[in-house]
């Protein structure tokens, strides 16, 4: 029991707070965090600001309260970002158009290509592919004569041996399907960027710079309700208790927006006695 006369010291608040905090971290701290802004990190500063629905794994509070599917990791210079168990090297974040620019992570020891050896998939939410991102089939182990005026070899690294003259890229899909029976070897599909590939064909790129420029996905989580949340005054979270979008206001959460602001109360003027001046006797 405690002492009739007992009053909490300053440090057995705090101590209580802390509990309290970290019993509940979400709820209390997206509140707490609402109105920061955070800048990207300076191991990622390739990427100047993070923002909704993205944030970074160990450099932003949980109180940023970022989409689960849309966490960042630092790692050197590069942010990266797992998608269906695949980790992808983020290029650039377009948070008008809703565009991820991502790319493989191919470089192996002293910046040795590796070859790609699983087909890529993007089509389940949160991401889908953008009109600018089309299929690359590549061609391991082709027997000799394969090749075709739309093929273009290329040299990679494959379980430590380099792969050479029999490993190619066919950016037509229709080509590649005509060509898969005459390979007989391991064929991958991958996404790339359409102007990219352009380039490949003309030979103003090679395929290793086709795999640096990576490809384009667009986030599919609605656009409209973080606009409107926006637009109240609020800034766009994510309620990782309640597994849902949150509009962070200036005194607490809401679902989609805030609140209007209610006008102060007009206060009538006092009223003020006119001056007159004494008449002179």
């Amino acid at each position: 029991m405690l002492p009739k006369n007992f009053f909490p010291s300053a440090h057995f608040i705090s101590a209580i707070i802390f509990l309290l905090s970290n019993h509940f971290p979400v709820s209390i701290l997206c509140e707490a965090f609402q109105n920061v802004e955070y800048d990207f990190p300076a191991l990622c500063d390739e990427l100047s600001k993070i923002e909704y629905p993205f944030w970074v794994d160990g450099h932003q509070p949980a109180g940023y309260c970022g989409h689960p599917a849309f966490k960042l990791d630092c790692w050197g210079s590069k942010a990266t970002i797992e998608i269906k168990n695949q980790t992808y090297a983020v290029i650039s974040i377009d948070y008008k158009a809703q565009i991820l620019t991502i790319a493989f992570l191919y470089h192996g020891f002293f910046w040795d290509i590796v070859c790609p050896e699983r087909n890529a998939t993007m089509n389940s939410s949160p991401f889908e592919y953008t009109s600018n991102t089309q299929n690359a089939t590549l061609f391991y182990d082709c027997p000799p004569g394969f090749e075709h005026l739309a093929t273009r070899d290329f040299l990679c690294f494959k379980y430590g041996a380099p792969v050479r003259d029999h490993a190619y890229v066919v950016v037509n899909t229709s080509l590649a399907t005509e060509l898969l029976s005459r390979c007989g070897g391991c064929t991958v599909v991958i996404p790339v960027l359409a102007t990219a590939a352009q380039g490949l064909m003309n030979h103003s790129l090679d395929f290793h710079k086709v795999l640096d420029e990576g490809f384009e996905v667009k986030w599919t989580l609605e656009e409209g309700e973080c606009r409107g949340c926006a637009e109240s005054g609020g800034g766009c979270g994510y309620n990782w208790c309640l597994d849902q979008p949150s509009c962070y206001c200036p005194h607490k959460p809401y679902s989609t927006t805030c609140p209007p602001v209610k006008p102060l109360p007009r206060i009538a003027p006092t009223p003020t006695a006119l001056y007159s001046p004494k008449s002179s006797k």
